[in-house]
C-alpha cells in the first residue's frame, strides 16, 4: 500500500488541469475551466475543473473527484496504478509495491499491461540488435525513417520463430495467462501449447492517450500476396478497437492547438506526417470508422479533416465515415489526394510544407465533396441519379445534431442544386421523421418483447439450459472444479504466483484479502429483481444462470434458496426474506433499499421522472451479461493457472476447454444482452 503522505504529495504535485487537458479540450471560465465531459455524450459543456480545489465535476452525469480519480476512470486502472502513473509523470518517488487487497479484474489488467510493455521492449530490441531484423532496418531507412523516429514510436520487429516472444516472456516470469489475454500468443490447434501471434513482421505498438501500450499492429515485409499485409491485436480488456486511434498519444495536444484532427488510414501515414511537422494526425489503423473513435477525437477538437485514398475503397470509406462523424457533432472536411498517392508517399515526396499548400487549396467541406463525387461519377447530370444523390446528401445532413448547421448546409445545397431551400427543408424533415420513427419502432419492439405474457410453455424453467445454464456449463464447471479446489476463480491456499508487474513470487490472492470484497453490483441487482418482481422474473433469470455463476457466497446461497422456494411453489418476496433468519434480512436491506440510489423525490422536484424498473427484463438482461462475462473469466483463469503445472496429457484436455471458454467469453462481450438472453 502506498503511504498516505506519498499520495498527498502526488496530489499536490500533479496539475489537474494539465492531466485533464490530455483528454478534454478546456476553456478558462473565471478561476475554473470547462469542457465537454469525457464520461458521457453532451453538446453543452457541463464538465468543470477547479485547479484551486484540485477537483473535477460534471454537472451533467455527476462524475467527479480528484486528479487520481480522473486517471483511474480515463485509463481504466486501479488506485495504486493511477498514483504511480502520476508519480512518474511528476517525479515523485514512490516506495515499491507491498501486498494490498486483491482485485481480480484490476490484477488481470495490470498483468496484461505488463505483458504488452515487455513485448514492446522485446520487439524494439529485436529491431535494434537482431540479425534477423536487418531487412526491416533497411526497409525503414528506405522509407526515410531515422532511428529517432523509430525510437519515438517504439517500432519493433517480431522474428520468424514460433516461440521467440513466448520463451523470453516466460523466462522473465510473465504469467501465460497475461500473454494469452493480451493476444500476444495463441493456442495451437493440436492442443500442445501456445505460439507467438506475430512472426516475421515489422511491429507498430498502439498506445492509449496516456501513452500505455494496449496492442500491436504487425506489417509483413514479404511480397507474397497470400500473406495478410497487416494483422492486429484482438479485442482485449485493455484494447477496444472501436475506440482506438493510432497516434493519439502524440497527436492529442497538437489537435487541441489546431482545433482540427486529420484522419488517415495507416500507421505509416501517421508517422510520415508527424515527421513532416504535421502533428495533429491520427489513424483508424485500417479499420472502419466508428462513433467511439469520433467521441475520442471530439475531446480534443471539433473539426475533422478526412484524408482517404482516391481509389474506390478509399471513396467508399470516406462516404461511410462522413455520416458517422457528422452524427457525433464533428465539422467534417475532406481532402482527396492525387491518384496513386497516400499521405505517407505525398509527404515523403513533397514534404510537410508541400502538403500544407495542397491541403489549403484542395480541402472542401463534406457537402462539396459529395456533390463533386456525384459529378465525377456522372450522377449529377442525370435527373434521376441527381435526385438520388441529393437524397444521399440530405441523409448525411439529417443526422447532424445542431439545427443551425443543418439549415446552413441546406441553404448551400439549394445554391448548388438550384432547388428551393423550402423544398429541401421539407425533404430533410421527412428524412428526420423517418429516422426518429425507426428509432421509436426499435424501442417499441424491445418493449413488446419484454411485455409478452405467454412465456410459460416456451421458456426453459431449469436453472441450467444451453450454455447459459445447461449441460455445457455443467460440464465446464465439472472439468474446472475437478482440477481446482477452493473458491471459484482463486488460487488454492498456500500456492505461490508470480506478481503481475515485478515477476517476483507473491502470496496467493486468497491471502491478500484483508477486508471482505465488495459484492458485485450485477449479482445484487439480479437478487433484487427476483425478490421484487416474483415468479416471472425468477423464471427468466433462473432459466439463464445457475448458483455457480455467482461469485459472492452469500448472494449465491440466496439465489439457490430463492430458486428452491420457487420450484416448490413457496412465496418469494421482499417481505418473506425480511423475516427470514440471518443473513437474509441484512441482504434484503443491502440489495433492495440501495442506500446510494438517487432520491426519486428529489429528482421529481427538479422535473425529472425516474423509472428505475420501467422494464425489469431489460435490467435483468444487462445484469445477466455482466454475470456471465465474470463467470467465464473466472473459469478461464482457473484453466490457465492449472495449465502451467499440468502434465502433457492434462494440458491437451485443458487446452480444449480454454478455447471453448475463451470463445464463449468473446461472444458474451460482443453480442447485445437481449440477443444473449432473449425474452421468448
Amino acid at each position: 500500500m502506498i503511504p498516505a503522505d506519498k499520495i498527498e504529495e502526488v496530489k499536490h504535485a500533479a496539475d489537474i488541469v494539465d492531466v485533464v487537458a490530455d483528454h478534454v479540450k478546456l476553456r478558462r471560465t473565471g478561476s475554473s475551466f470547462t469542457g465537454l465531459c469525457p464520461f458521457h455524450n453532451e453538446k453543452t459543456p457541463s464538465f468543470n475543473v477547479s485547479p484551486s480545489l484540485g477537483i473535477f465535476k460534471c454537472f451533467g452525469c455527476g462524475e467527479g473527484g480528484d486528479v487520481i480519480n480522473f486517471v483511474m476512470q480515463m485509463d481504466g486502472v486501479g488506485f495504486e496504478e493511477a498514483v504511480r502513473t502520476l508519480a512518474e509523470r511528476y517525479s515523485v518517488v514512490i516506495p515499491e509495491k507491498t501486498e494490498d487487497q486483491y482485485d481480480p479484474q484490476q490484477h488481470l489488467k495490470d498483468g496484461i499491461y505488463h505483458a504488452l510493455r515487455f513485448a514492446g521492449n522485446f520487439f524494439h530490441q529485436n529491431l535494434a540488435e537482431s540479425d534477423d531484423a536487418e531487412y526491416a532496418r533497411e526497409y525503414l531507412k528506405k522509407r526515410g525513417y531515422p532511428w529517432k523516429t523509430v525510437r519515438k514510436y517504439g517500432l519493433g520487429y517480431a522474428s520468424d520463430r514460433f516461440d521467440s516472444l513466448l520463451k523470453n516472456a516466460e523466462s522473465a516470469g510473465i504469467n501465460m495467462q497475461y500473454l494469452h489475454e493480451s493476444g500476444l500468443v495463441k493456442a495451437r490447434e493440436d492442443d500442445s501449447g501456445f505460439y507467438d501471434t506475430f512472426r516475421s513482421r515489422l511491429m507498430f505498438p498502439i498506445f492509449n492517450p496516456s501513452g500505455k501500450v494496449i496492442g500491436f499492429g504487425g506489417r509483413t515485409l514479404s511480397s507474397d500476396k497470400k500473406i495478410p499485409k497487416y494483422i492486429n491485436s484482438p479485442q482485449t480488456p485493455v484494447y477496444n478497437k472501436s475506440e482506438v486511434l493510432y497516434g493519439i498519444h502524440t497527436a492529442k495536444n497538437e489537435i487541441r492547438k489546431a482545433g482540427e484532427a486529420i484522419l488517415v488510414e495507416g500507421y505509416t501515414d501517421v508517422i510520415s506526417m508527424h515527421q513532416g511537422g504535421i502533428g495533429n494526425v491520427v489513424s483508424t489503423s485500417g479499420t472502419s470508422l466508428t462513433a467511439g473513435q469520433m467521441r475520442v477525437l471530439k475531446r480534443y477538437g471539433e473539426i475533422l479533416l478526412m484524408i482517404f485514398d482516391a481509389d474506390v475503397a478509399g471513396v467508399k470509406a470516406a462516404v461511410r465515415g462522413i455520416s458517422i462523424a457528422l452524427e457525433q457533432g464533428m465539422a467534417v472536411r475532406v481532402l482527396t489526394l492525387p491518384e496513386g498517392e497516400d499521405p505517407d508517399s505525398y509527404v515523403r515526396e513533397y514534404g510537410g510544407e508541400g502538403f500544407q499548400e495542397y491541403k489549403k487549396k484542395e480541402t472542401v467541406d463534406f457537402l462539396h465533396y459529395l456533390v463533386g463525387l456525384a459529378q465525377k461519377e456522372g450522377r449529377w447530370q442525370d435527373p434521376i441519379e441527381r435526385r438520388k444523390s441529393i437524397n444521399e446528401i440530405l441523409e448525411a445532413i439529417a443526422v447532424m445534431p445542431d439545427g443551425l448547421s443543418r439549415a446552413n448546409y441546406v441553404q448551400e445545397l439549394s445554391s448548388i442544386s438550384r432547388i428551393g431551400d423550402r423544398t429541401l427543408l421539407q425533404e430533410l424533415e421527412k428524412i428526420r421523421n423517418r429516422i426518429q420513427k425507426d428509432a421509436r419502432r426499435t424501442a417499441e419492439r424491445a418493449a413488446m418483447r419484454a411485455g409478452r405474457e405467454d412465456q410459460d410453455s416456451r421458456r426453459p424453467t431449469s436453472m441450467n439450459q444451453d450454455l447459459q445454464g445447461g449441460a455445457r456449463q455443467q460440464e465446464m464447471e465439472r472439468h474446472a472444479d475437478a482440477s481446482f479446489q477452493g473458491a471459484v476463480g482463486r488460487i488454492p491456499a498456500g500456492a505461490v504466483a508470480k506478481d503481475a508487474v515485478s515477476g517476483e513470487d507473491a502470496v496467493a490472492p486468497t491471502r491478500r484479502h484483508t477486508h471482505p470484497p465488495k459484492r458485485p453490483g450485477y449479482e445484487k441487482e439480479l437478487i433484487r429483481l427476483m425478490l421484487t418482481f416474483g415468479d416471472k422474473i425468477i423464471e427468466f433469470i433462473g432459466g439463464y444462470c445457475s448458483e455457480n455463476d455467482f461469485e459472492d457466497p452469500e448472494l449465491r446461497n440466496c439465489y439457490n434458496d430463492i430458486m428452491t422456494r420457487f420450484q416448490k411453489g413457496d412465496p418469494v418476496s421482499v417481505e418473506v426474506y425480511s423475516r427470514r433468519e440471518h443473513p437474509y434480512p441484512e441482504l434484503v436491506g443491502e440489495v433492495v433499499l440501495q442506500r446510494h440510489w438517487v432520491s426519486e423525490f428529489g429528482m421529481k422536484k427538479r422535473g425529472v421522472i425516474i423509472h428505475r424498473d420501467a422494464n425489469p427484463v431489460n435490467t435483468a438482461q444487462g445484469a445477466l451479461k455482466s454475470l456471465k462475462i465474470r463467470y467465464l473469466e473466472r473459469t478461464r483463469e482457473k484453466f490457465l493457472d492449472k495449465y502451467a503445472s499440468a502434465s502433457e496429457d492434462e494440458k491437451a484436455e485443458i487446452q480444449k476447454w480454454i478455447r471453448k471458454v475463451t470463445g464463449e467469453w468473446n461472444r458474451h462481450r460482443q453480442e447485445p444482452a437481449e440477443t444473449l438472453f432473449p425474452d421468448i
